[in-house]
């Protein structure tokens, strides 16, 4: 793991991820097949990743000098760091959104006008598709979710092949070792029998939010937060949050909410109701400095989703409710 500034300008990275999400069952089924067909056994997600890589190296005429994370999610940004250890690149210390996302477009690297494109899919079935260009980053986002249903969910996609250079305007900076940080004083914090919470928000910067129940869709305050509510919107991601009505916190800031038993994060990808009764601690956390520029909120606000509510910075939010 290297510094952002360690790394020479001249050289080249791209972004791998996966692209795709839940399909009708009949979908599925249309594709079962081909599953038969091309069995690339326990390493299949390893293989389409280095094929992905590969096929947008071969394109572009150059090799990549490390792979980059998409964001910070629980797979995307975790995957490129993974082929890197296992191709003897370095990892640079860095993701280009600073927190979890659910759209491509939503990416520093989009409000820094480095090209999605040329962009190479890998199907399950090994089936190669290159992206030679598109009007923006949500067009070659629609076409490759297009794909990725076809395939049946999902495919491994590689982007945004640019130099160093440019990557240091499309990224956030030490981001790796942040988590790494964070999650080492939770699990320290759980050995030691210390108050996680208070480590959490010492370590991340967080500010809580709410203490409260899971009801259906809203969070009813408990303790300090009693006779509050707070609502949350979400697309694959927390994004956008109401308490009492009012609007609240919002992307591109972070809407975190964890379980007060065992201070574990909660997912969206659950059945309606799994939550329900759960007593949780709601936080946010300040998005990166480049996302309050006007090229980042020109594409990561509530706007973006077709919420007619002007962005307002955390800190000014809280500000009116001390």
């Amino acid at each position: 793991m290297v510094d952002v500034t360690e790394v020479d300008d001249s050289k080249m990275l791209c972004i791998l991820s996966g692209v795709g999400g839940g399909v009708p069952p009949e979908v599925r089924e249309k594709v079962a097949p081909y599953r038969d067909k091309v069995q690339l056994g326990p390493d299949a997600r390893l293989i389409r990743l280095r094929a992905a890589a590969r096929e947008l190296s071969m394109y572009i005429g150059s090799e990549f000098y490390s792979y980059i994370a998409s964001e910070t999610g629980g797979g995307n940004g975790v995957l490129p760091m993974y082929l890197n250890a296992l191709e003897g690149k370095i990892s640079v210390d860095a993701d280009c959104c600073g927190r979890a996302k659910p759209e491509m477009g939503l990416s520093l690297t989009n409000a820094a006008g480095i090209p999605v494109t040329p962009l190479t899919m890998i199907s399950p079935f090994m089936e190669v598709v290159i992206l030679k260009s598109s009007v923006d980053d949500y067009r070659a986002e629609d076409i490759a979710r297009n794909v990725a249903v076809a395939c049946g969910g999902g495919i491994t996609v590689a982007r945004c092949p640019a130099s160093m250079k440019d990557y240091k305007r499309g990224i956030v900076p030490n981001q790796v070792t942040k988590c790494i940080r964070i999650g080492r004083a939770i699990r320290e914090a759980k050995e030691g029998g210390l108050d996680v919470r208070s480590e959490f928000v010492k370590t991340s910067d967080a500010v809580s939010l709410l203490d409260g129940s899971w009801g259906d869709w809203h969070i009813e305050g408990m303790g300090r937060y009693s006779g509050h509510r707070m609502r949350v919107w979400f697309k694959n991601e927390n994004l956008i949050s109401w308490l009492d009505g009012e609007s609240h916190i919002m992307c591109p800031d972070l809407i975190c909410i964890v379980e007060k038993e065992g201070f574990e994060g909660t997912s969206n990808f659950v059945p309606d109701g799994n939550h329900d009764g759960k007593t949780v601690h709601v936080f946010g956390l300040k998005a990166h400095e480049n996302w309050g520029k006007p090229e980042g909120l020109e594409i990561f606000t509530p706007k973006h989703f077709g919420y007619d509510i002007p962005y307002r910075p955390m800190e000014e939010i809280l500000a009116c409710h001390s």
